[in-house]
């Protein structure tokens, strides 16, 4: 089983915040299309689409909204994990 390429998940999980595409590349730094080839390859890995494309609007799917919970906390934790190393504070 291969891992979760987290990279997919920050471009997925940015494009979800920004709500377009064309907004969450200009803050990543990267082209449209190299963000669309992103999230569709992190769409082949977990077999679901994660967006339905309605024009040139994006709207989460289930599977989406499912995926965003995970990416929130991931982030999240993330967040907490600095502030516990950045702060001098000894971790349980």
């Amino acid at each position: 089983m291969s891992r979760l390429n987290y990279r997919h998940l920050h471009y997925f999980w940015s494009v979800a915040k920004e709500g377009s595409l064309t907004r969450a590349a200009q803050q990543l730094h990267v082209s449209q299309s190299a963000l669309s080839v992103q999230l569709r390859q992190l769409e082949d890995r977990l077999g679901q689409p994660l967006f339905e494309r309605r024009g040139r609007r994006l709207h989460l799917t289930e599977a989406g909204r499912i995926a965003l919970e995970y990416a929130d906390t991931i982030y999240r934790s993330g967040e907490e994990l600095l502030s516990v190393l950045t702060s001098g504070a000894q971790p349980h």
